[in-house]
């Protein structure tokens, strides 16, 4: 790990720190050593010299003072930052307390890569124009100390490089301040590059890895577990510290670090080393036989495989791009690095990076997009191609369609809707428009499902309007205000589109949450069925957790759209006030407009000071009164706190009964193909059955750990409910159907409980989300009143567990829904605080908002910083408007009318099958006399038998309700177990404008 801290302190103070040492006495083979293109410049080279170190702090190089001047005469310069690199603690114990000095060497010679990966990234800021602009220089001077103990006198190997605040372009030139924005940007990815040197050094020693390809950490294996947790006193300091204040994150855990920093304890590393012997007598004679273990496998050379490499480089850009659709390229050799730790190292991927650049599949962008710093922005050729048939498929919409609703039907709604100037504009736009695919922008709250419902009642007769979402929540809860139905969009692309027809209407909300890859899958069954498709958002609100800002980007390329800037959910001058400011990006001036902002320490004071405030209301107002949190682990945190509160007021009862739950593992879907990815404890299950292996829809199935197939590849072995082992492969089938959960968590339930399902579940006929009470507990056997719709059920828990407490619940779940009042908590640390989850929170709310923070003016500047936008490939490469639905048509225009004629005789097929289908399930007319006379005798057959099955029935033992066991409330009678899934219907892609290059799947 690469931990970068700005230095502070007089140049004096921070040379002596480092040269003499603070804690321990420095020993003579304790390394130091100038490094950098600077210092060879300067002919600094070997051990640091204290008074040259100073010196340099202090901005003086070369007869030159870096540094401001302030108005007191006195020069300011920042002296630089300390980029300091980390061991794993059992390298440290095999290291220092074994002796293997081998490990030291390899240890800086990982550094060393480290630390020359983020030299390439060292610019400076000049203006030019009037503007500021940054220039890579590619040149530093740093100093290098490796210490061997911690704070709390544990083995730690470690390195402090000081990164001296200057550079310049070649040299001779003069000097400037350093920039460090690239850097910081690629710490990580250098902390990468560390590990993954130090662990391929380590194998070539002898040594086993165990390895985390979803962390990139590493360990080396048989190292004791107990000795590592008896050396690592100030990591557990930290993390108790850390998990009781409830800080996340690299930056919230240095605060962690200041707070329980010790005081300095002098000692000799001569009598350290005795300490650590004394320390680990128990286990000398386990790290005697590791080490010769080590020693007789032998050095060797271990050099990686192309295959390998190659695997590691496409996962790396597949799953960086899983998320985003513009990524830096050290994210991509980051995520390829980690995934095969002491594998590869960066001299083995980075080649095959700039092999696919040469190619021209991975591009370089130039213009902003997202709010991320990209100081090496790169898409690939497969992004860029995608969203460039949101543009086709635009362009093929356009005037593509009839109305909706005809004048005198939309007159009538109209009468009696009641809609505002300007609702009655958008959906007379939408109802006469010919084109088939529109978008309605509009601000949170300003009323698009009462436009969709006055649409509806407005169309043509024969409609058929569908409520989609990409949750299922916010798909039902526009189908209920709607009237009409609903389902995912997940449900719609996995049929296919299948049953969708000309005469329906698919409308989308929430159409911000699209990911490219849906979006564009919505628009294909549209341009094939010849179905409307009505995409609803609001750029402002929380985005797609996939690549892409898809509602934005059709926008942009032409989405026939119609604007509702006038919110009508909030009922106060106040909170319309807070949310136009948030809408403008002025969140102080939005903070300020809120019902109440409360500072506090740190995240557990935040959270039990909403706690307290929440629990005061009255049985009714905390109904209407939603508490809404920004990441899983601080929405634990509420539920705990909430429930022992209710469980001293009697509000729940006090006998708890102990369940276990499942919560997802965040596996991607590239992370679900590859077999590493997968740990003893986890739980899976798939959405369809699979014949071949035996793995039923929805079962849960342990993984009991990895394997190898007959061929050497990697497996997973999953263990059913009667102990058979599955050998299974998941690089076979679809990642979409697999559902990946951590190690159960245990969960107390009781009477009188809140609870939300996790997971959309349609046995049950549970939507994602959804909130109910527990109004009983047998066991395991809840009996649940669900909000919604008042409908009682009981769940056996102990078979369904994808549930959890229901107070908190995160914003990306409570997006579409509304309440009176919400309580927001965002801790200013959280890597979720930004704009767009700030704006959905308190838009939730009719009358009024509390929030709570650690700081209201750090959360304005953060809110401001990051926006939460995604990025997207054409905006990055600076062809939105080369690009546009327009451009396109006037490029191709031959193209497009060949693509049209196309589209149509898809649809004639697609009828055509149709009607096949409805004549294939219609009884035949008899031919035969014998036929005639059959179907004659028929109904007289099935007369007889209900009559004798009902002789027979009279006839049995009663059988009490007992012995039938609980019914279930969700299936009708006579309903098989499983049902077969429905075969997808082939969608056939569009006449080509843009071809892309045949797809490739991974070497896996």
């Amino acid at each position: 790990m690469i931990n970068p801290v700005r230095l502070h302190g007089t140049p004096a103070n921070i040379a002596r720190y480092y040269t003499v040492g603070d804690y321990y006495t420095k020993g003579g083979d304790e390394h130091s050593e100038w490094g950098g293109a600077l210092a060879a410049d300067l002919g600094l080279s070997g051990k640091v010299d204290p008074a040259v170190f100073k010196a340099l702090l202090a901005g003086q190089v070369g007869g030159q003072q870096l540094g401001r001047h302030r108005s007191d005469g006195e020069i300011e310069h920042h002296p630089g930052w300390d980029f300091a690199v980390n061991a794993p603690k059992s390298v440290s114990i095999m290291a220092l307390v074994a002796g293997d000095e081998r490990i030291v060497a390899a240890h800086e010679r990982a550094v060393g890569s480290a630390i020359a990966y983020l030299e390439e990234h060292a610019s400076l800021r000049r203006r030019e124009e009037g503007e500021i602009r940054h220039h890579t220089t590619g040149r530093l001077i740093y100093a290098r100390f490796t210490e061997h103990a911690s704070r709390e006198l544990d083995p730690h190997l470690h390195t402090h490089v000081v990164v001296l605040n200057m550079t310049n372009e070649a040299a001779g030139d003069p000097m400037a301040s350093l920039e460090t924005r690239a850097m910081f940007a690629e710490q990580m990815t250098a902390g990468q590059i560390y590990r993954n040197d130090l662990a391929h050094r380590l194998s070539e020693l002898g040594y086993q890895i165990e390895r985390d390809p979803r962390s990139g950490l590493f360990e080396i294996r048989d190292v004791p577990k107990g000795l590592i947790r008896n050396f690592s006193q100030r990591a557990e300091q930290i993390n108790a510290h850390a998990k009781e204040h409830g800080h996340q994150g690299q930056a919230e855990r240095q605060r962690s670090f200041y707070a329980t920093r010790p005081g300095k304890e002098k000692i000799g590393l001569e009598a350290l080393h005795d300490r650590w012997e004394e320390r680990c007598k128990a286990h000398a004679d386990a790290l005697t036989l590791l080490r010769g273990a080590a020693d007789k496998i032998g050095e060797r050379d271990l050099p990686a495989g192309k295959a390998v490499s190659a695997r590691a480089m496409l996962f790396g850009i597949r799953q960086a791009e899983s998320r985003e659709a513009v990524n830096n390229l050290g994210q991509m050799l980051r995520l390829g690095l980690a995934s095969h730790v002491g594998e590869v190292r960066l001299e083995d991927v980075r080649p095959l990076a700039e092999a696919h650049e040469d190619r021209r599949k991975l591009l370089a962008t130039r213009e902003k997009t997202g709010d991320r710093d990209l100081t090496r922005g790169r898409t690939s050729r497969a992004t860029a191609r995608m969203e460039q048939k949101l543009t086709m498929h635009l362009a093929l919409s356009l005037d593509d369609a009839r109305p909706i609703a005809s004048a005198d039907r939309l007159l009538a709604a109209l009468e009696r809707a009641g809609l505002n100037p300007a609702q009655e504009q958008a959906l007379a736009a939408i109802a006469t428009s010919r084109d088939r695919v529109n978008g309605v922008h509009g601000v949170a709250g300003a009323g698009k499902s009462t436009l969709v419902k006055v649409l509806v009642e407005a169309a043509e007769p024969g409609t058929t309007a569908v409520a989609l979402a990409p949750t299922s929540s916010a798909a039902a809860e526009l189908g209920l205000k709607a009237g009409i139905e609903s389902r995912t969009i997940a449900s719609l692309l996995a049929g296919g589109g299948r049953g969708i027809t000309a005469s329906h209407l698919l409308v989308v909300d929430e159409a911000g949450q699209l990911g490219n890859r849906q979006a564009l899958r919505v628009l294909e069954i549209s341009r094939e069925t010849g179905a409307r498709a009505l995409f609803l958002g609001d750029n402002k609100q929380t985005g797609a957790i996939e690549q892409g800002k898809a509602f934005w980007l059709l926008q942009r390329l032409g989405l026939p759209t119609t604007q509702l800037t006038e919110a009508v959910r909030q009922e106060t001058r106040q909170m319309k006030e807070a949310v136009t400011a948030a809408r403008n990006a002025d969140y102080a001036g939005s903070l300020a407009a809120l019902d109440k902002v409360v500072s506090g320490v740190d995240t557990e004071a935040l959270a039990k000071g909403l706690v307290t405030e929440w629990t005061r209301l009255k049985s009714q107002t905390r109904q209407s009164t939603n508490i809404l949190v920004l990441d899983n682990a601080t929405r634990l945190v509420v539920n705990d706190q909430i429930r022992e509160v209710l469980k001293r007021e009697g509000s729940i009862a006090a006998e708890d009964t102990r369940l276990q739950v499942l919560t997802p593992s965040g596996l991607t879907d590239e992370q679900k193909h590859m077999a590493r990815f997968y740990s003893g404890g986890q739980v899976v299950t798939f959405s369809r059955d699979n014949v071949g292996l035996g793995l039923a829809q929805g079962t849960e199935y342990r993984v009991q750990g990895l394997g190898r197939d007959a061929n050497g590849r990697q497996i997973v072995k999953l263990v059913d409910e009667s102990g058979r082992v599955i050998r299974w492969d998941p690089r076979l089938g679809s990642a979409r159907v697999v559902n990946v959960f951590a190690k159960p968590e245990d969960r107390s339930l009781a009477e009188g409980d809140r609870i939300q399902w996790r997971l959309a579940n349609k046995d049950l006929d549970l939507k994602n989300a959804q909130r109910g009470t527990v109004e009983k507990l047998d066991g395991p056997i809840a009996t649940i009143r669900w909000d919604r719709s008042e409908r009682v059920q009981d769940v056996d828990l102990s078979k369904h567990r994808t549930w959890d407490h229901g107070y908190a619940e995160t914003v990306y779940s409570a997006q579409s829904k509304t309440y009176d009042r919400v309580y927001v908590l965002a801790p200013v640390q959280s890597g979720l605080v930004n704009g767009q989850n700030y704006y959905t929170a308190i838009t939730r709310a009719r009358y009024g908002v509390k929030l709570w923070t650690e700081n209201a003016d750090k959360l304005a500047v953060k809110l401001a910083r990051n926006s939460g936008e995604k990025t997207s490939s054409l905006e990055g490469l600076g062809r939105l408007d080369k690009d546009s639905a327009k451009a396109l048509a006037a490029r191709h225009p031959d193209s497009l009318r060949q693509a049209r004629e196309e589209q149509e005789r898809l649809r004639q097929e697609r009828r055509d099958r149709q009607i096949q289908r409805r004549l294939d399930r219609a009884p035949r007319p008899p031919n035969s006399l014998g036929e005639r006379l059959a179907q004659r005798v028929l109904p007289l057959a099935e007369r007889m038998d209900r009559i004798l099955q009902s002789i027979l029935d009279r006839s049995a033992p009663a059988i009490s309700a007992a012995e039938q066991g609980p019914v279930r409330q969700d299936a009708p009678a006579h309903q098989p177990a499983h049902q077969p899934a429905p075969q997808p219907e082939p969608v056939h892609q569009p006449a080509p404008v843009y071809q892309p290059e045949p797809s490739r799947g991974p070497e896996r």
